[in-house]
């Protein structure tokens, strides 16, 4: 999962709930600089820990290894079998076809 810009969204988005509430309470320019610097380097830290979560938790695609360090391959069952089905299905849809115009007419 990519998640590089989770603490950049989290922090501009407080960024802008900060300014909209300073403005609409009509805070001065630098009362209103402070809150947001303030605002913008606590929600960094916090979103720095969600990314850190996000990261831990990331399932890997990597292929699992076994104890002796071989890699571990799925065996596949379907090989033959799938084939020869996927031909029936076509038979029976040919034969199906035909019975469906006998009645039509």
């Amino acid at each position: 999962m990519k998640t590089k810009k989770v603490p950049l969204i989290v922090m501009l988005l407080a960024g802008a709930v900060a300014c909209i509430v300073t403005w609409l309470e009509h805070y001065s320019l630098n009362e209103m600089l402070v809150v947001l610097l303030v605002v913008l380097i606590l929600f960094l830290i916090i979103g720095l820990i969600i990314k850190g979560i996000f990261d831990k938790f990331d399932i890997s695609t990597d292929k699992p290894v076994d104890d002796e360090g071989e890699v571990v391959e799925k065996q596949s069952d379907e090989g033959d079998e799938g084939e020869e089905g996927a031909e029936g299905e076509t038979d029976i849809d040919e034969d199906a076809g035909s019975a469906y115009e006998d009645t039509a007419e």
